[in-house]
């Protein structure tokens, strides 16, 4: 999260047929005084029945972050994806036995949809739930639109909110945008 501010993430990945590797640092303001966050990444993709299993482990690095509170941690993730035609669908679930800042054992349980309504066009629609030791909670949902401009710049339009507004303004609605550029 970027507290209302525009943030950047860079990522490295070398994807072999079934494995990846790679790093990714993006910028972040967050609520811990973190300024930004280090990725290292690996993983290996399997088809399993139809479906495509990707299941990988990080290791993140946060710097400026506040006295008292993790500057690293593991998190492990599973995504299983299918395409129907035009449609394509996602389950994700993230674990960490310790997660960064002052939360300890985490987990996010995700399902995501999306259509595809032209061929460079998709429509996106994700719920996801936030389980954590702390106790606070919470579901997140988003819906937006994909639309890639060239074969190298895509943008990413979508609007986020979550059942925990009590939280703060960082669980507030919000309307998000996202370039990506590949080579």
């Amino acid at each position: 999260m970027t507290d209302r501010e525009p943030g950047a993430l860079a990522r490295l990945e070398r994807r072999g047929d079934a494995h990846y590797f790679g790093g990714h640092v993006m910028t972040e303001n967050g609520s811990d005084d973190r300024e930004a966050e280090f990725e290292i990444i690996g993983g290996v993709i399997r088809p399993v029945g139809g479906y495509v299993l990707d299941v990988s482990a990080y290791y993140k690095f946060s710097t400026g972050m506040r006295a008292g509170h993790d500057r690293d941690m593991f998190e492990y993730r599973a995504d299983l994806t299918r395409s129907f035609g035009r449609a394509a669908t996602r389950v994700r679930i993230d674990y960490s036995p310790d997660n960064g800042g002052k939360t300890d054992e985490s987990y996010w349980v995700e399902g995501q949809g999306g259509w595809r309504v032209a061929p460079t066009t998709t429509l996106l629609a994700s719920v996801g739930r936030r389980t954590v030791n702390s106790g606070r909670n919470f579901t997140a949902w988003n819906v937006g639109v994909n639309h890639r401009l060239t074969p190298n710049l895509a943008a990413d339009v979508r609007w986020y909110d979550t059942s925990a507004h009590q939280l703060g303004h960082r669980h507030q609605g919000r309307m998000a945008f996202l370039l990506v550029v590949s080579f």
